[in-house]
């Protein structure tokens, strides 16, 4: 119990277990006697602030007990609001999705006009869209944003941020495209950022935010009208967006990479086929289950 007595607080249970010396000696050590006092009144004046110094040891014991308390509660009544909160007032998000071989127009809370390619996904919080306008992008589209507050786009590889403007969106894997039509957009891929005015695009190339004047630019979003063009893509992309446009599937036999030119459409599959294998020497079967086995063709 001596220990306790060099404590600067002492419960009321701990100071009642103390015998009179120990109070005594507790007190004493502060206590310096009066030269005008005698020894029977220095006891006396003594005794006293023991007992003063009793309730006042209970008293900030009891303060301090109140504040936890309060403080206590007040944070398990936030804890308690937000989980009303997340049950009752929070919207899960909203998906749009487009599945192959399909392109659909949708309208954004805000009035917004976003075209998605086939195979494609936005998700926006529709109760809280008209206030922050923020979605996000897996895949292709063309958005014509209606004038306002800033408008973001979010993709896996870089963010978009718009006041009003038309502007088409390729974001697909490791790779990603923004070409603006009118307006003025910012571009944002982790510590690099460009403004893309009409005319120009902006691309990640080996990790690099880059941004050009685009003399395709027309082209960009000329997939809405069911037609693609490319220019001087892998086959291996160009192959990806037949796929996407017929729901198809491609069996690739090992070959050397090749690059196309050119354009299709997607109102004729075979067509599509033919005009990107015969000018690159490669061959195709059509299988069941919507399954295309390509190869180079036979020497």
């Amino acid at each position: 119990m001596d220990e306790n007595l060099h404590r600067d607080y002492l419960d009321e249970e701990e100071f009642k277990k103390l015998s009179m010396e120990q109070k005594v000696l507790r007190y004493s050590t502060t206590y310096e006697v009066p030269v005008t006092l005698s020894k029977d009144e220095a006891l006396q004046q003594l005794k006293t602030k023991i007992a003063s110094g009793r309730k006042a040891v209970y008293s900030s014991q009891t303060t301090k007990t109140n504040i936890i308390y309060w403080v206590t509660s007040a944070a398990a009544f936030v804890v308690l609001l937000f989980g009303i909160w997340n049950i009752w007032i929070r919207k899960p998000m909203t998906e749009v999705a487009v599945n192959k071989g399909q392109h659909s127009a949708y309208q954004l809370p805000d009035g917004s006009l976003v075209t998605l390619n086939a195979d494609s996904k936005i998700f926006f919080s529709k109760n809280k869209f008209n206030k922050y306008r923020y979605l996000k992008l897996d895949g292709e589209a063309f958005f014509n944003i209606r004038k306002g507050n800033t408008f973001t786009i979010s993709t896996k590889l870089a963010d978009i941020r718009i006041l009003g403007t038309t502007f088409n969106v390729f974001s697909r894997d490791s790779s990603f495209k923004v070409s603006c039509l009118t307006g003025k957009i910012s571009v944002t891929s982790g510590d690099q950022s460009v403004i893309v005015t009409p005319g120009e695009s902006a691309l990640i190339h080996n990790g690099r935010l880059e941004k050009y004047e685009d003399k395709n630019i027309v082209s960009a979003a000329s997939w809405r009208m069911g037609e693609f063009n490319f220019e001087d893509a892998s086959i291996s992309s160009v192959l990806s967006e037949i796929g996407r446009q017929f729901n198809v599937t491609f069996v690739v036999t090992k070959m050397q990479e090749r690059y196309f030119t050119g354009s299709f459409t997607n109102k004729n599959l075979v067509s599509a086929l033919d005009i990107v294998c015969i000018p690159l020497g490669l061959t195709y079967e059509i299988g069941q289950n919507s399954t295309i086995y390509i190869k180079e063709k036979d020497k």
